[in-house]
C-alpha cells in the first residue's frame, strides 16, 4: 500500500473514531417516591423532554416513579454506589447522610416558602449542593418547597397547640422531624411514605404532616377530616445524580444536563405552586375542614427543638447562622 493510501486510511480511521466519540450516548434512570402526577414527575418529564431534544437523542431518560427504586434512603444509597443515575429526594432524607443538611429540617426555619426559595436558589444554596460531592452525589438543584401542615382524622382535629398534646402523628423518619414534633407535644411516629395510607386507615396514627398537593394527589384526603395550616416545615427537595456517573460525562454534556435540569426545576416549581393551591381547594370541596390557627404558640414550642436537632453538628449550626444573617438583611 502506498504512503498516500496509508495516510488516507489513518485519516479515515481517525475521523471514524472521532465520530464514534461524538455519538456517545448516555442513559439516565431518574427515580422518585411520589405519584406520577406529582411535581417530581412534572419536573422529570420536562427534564426528559429538554435533554433528549437538546442532546439530539444522545441522552435518554427513563423515569421511575412511585417508589419503584425503593424508598428515598435506598434510592440515595443506589445513587451513591452508581446503581441508579439519579432522581428527586427530600433534603430531610439527605440529613441522615450529610450533617449540614440537618439545618433544612428545623421547624419554622424560614418565614414562608418564598423566603426558602430565595435562600436556596442563592450562592449559599449552590454551596450546600456542592457538599454532596463528598458523599458520592452531585446536586443539580433545589426543587419545589413543600409547605407541610397537619392533616388529622376525626376526632383528632388541631385548632391550637393544646390539641397537639399526645397526638400520634406520622412524621418523616428523620431526626429533625421527630424532634420538632416531640417539642410540640405529639407522639411522633416515623414511617416510610409507602406505609402511610394504611396507617391512617387502620388508626395506627391519628394524623400526618403533609403538603396540600400530596394530600390530594396521594388520596389522603379520603381518610382525613381536617387540615390545620401549621406550616412547621418548608420541606426541601433536591434533584441529584450519582457523582460517579456525572464524572464520566464530558464537560459540554454536563453543562447541557445542568441547564436542562435548571429549566425543568423552574417548570416543576410553578406546577407545584399550582397543585398546592388546587389541593387546598379540592380538600375543602371534599369536606375537609381547613383550619388556620395562631402560629405563635406552635413556633415557640417547635423552635425549642433546634438545639437538640443541631447538637454535635457544627456544620449545620454554621449554616443556620448564615441563613439567619441572610434573612435579616
Amino acid at each position: 500500500m502506498g504512503i498516500t493510501k496509508k495516510l488516507f486510511g489513518l485519516t479515515a480511521a481517525a475521523m471514524l473514531a472521532a465520530g464514534v466519540a461524538q455519538a456517545q450516548s448516555y442513559t439516565m434512570t431518574m427515580a422518585h417516591v411520589l405519584s406520577d402526577t406529582s411535581p417530581y414527575q412534572v419536573t422529570l418529564n420536562e427534564f426528559k423532554k429538554l435533554i433528549e431534544e437538546r442532546s439530539g437523542g444522545d441522552v435518554a431518560v427513563e423515569i421511575q416513579c412511585c417508589g419503584q427504586a425503593g424508598n428515598e434512603g435506598r434510592a440515595i444509597q443506589s445513587m451513591r454506589t452508581g446503581i441508579l443515575t439519579g432522581g428527586f429526594v427530600g433534603g430531610s432524607t439527605l440529613e441522615t447522610v450529610v450533617d449540614a443538611y440537618r439545618v433544612l429540617s428545623l421547624p419554622y426555619l424560614f418565614e414562608d416558602k418564598s423566603q426558602a426559595y430565595e435562600i436556596l436558589q442563592s450562592d449559599m444554596g449552590r454551596e450546600m449542593l456542592d457538599l454532596l460531592g463528598e458523599y458520592g452525589m452531585y446536586g443539580l438543584g433545589f426543587g419545589s418547597i413543600y409547605e407541610r401542615s397537619v392533616a388529622a382524622k376525626d376526632p383528632a382535629m388541631v385548632s391550637s397547640i393544646d390539641d397537639m398534646q399526645g397526638l400520634k402523628i406520622r412524621v418523616l423518619p428523620t431526626p429533625g422531624f421527630v424532634e420538632a414534633y416531640k417539642a410540640m407535644g405529639t407522639q411522633p411516629t416515623p414511617m416510610s411514605y409507602g406505609e402511610l395510607f394504611m396507617a391512617l386507615q387502620n388508626n395506627v396514627v391519628d394524623a400526618i404532616e403533609i403538603s396540600p398537593d400530596a394530600l390530594v394527589a396521594d388520596k389522603f384526603v379520603e381518610v382525613v377530616s381536617s387540615y390545620t395550616m401549621t406550616k412547621a416545615h418548608q420541606s426541601t427537595t433536591i434533584m441529584v445524580v450519582s457523582k460517579s456517573w456525572w464524572d464520566g460525562v464530558p464537560a459540554d454534556m454536563q453543562e447541557m444536563i445542568q441547564q436542562a435540569a435548571t429549566d425543568a426545576i423552574a417548570v416543576g416549581i410553578a406546577a407545584h405552586d399550582e397543585l398546592a393551591d388546587a389541593g387546598m381547594a379540592t380538600a375543602a370541596e371534599m369536606g375537609v375542614e381547613i383550619i388556620e390557627p395562631d402560629l405563635a404558640p406552635f413556633m415557640e414550642s417547635a423552635r425549642k427543638s433546634w438545639d437538640v436537632i443541631l447538637a454535635e453538628y457544627p456544620d449545620a449550626q454554621a449554616y443556620l447562622e448564615r441563613f439567619q444573617a441572610a434573612m435579616s438583611e
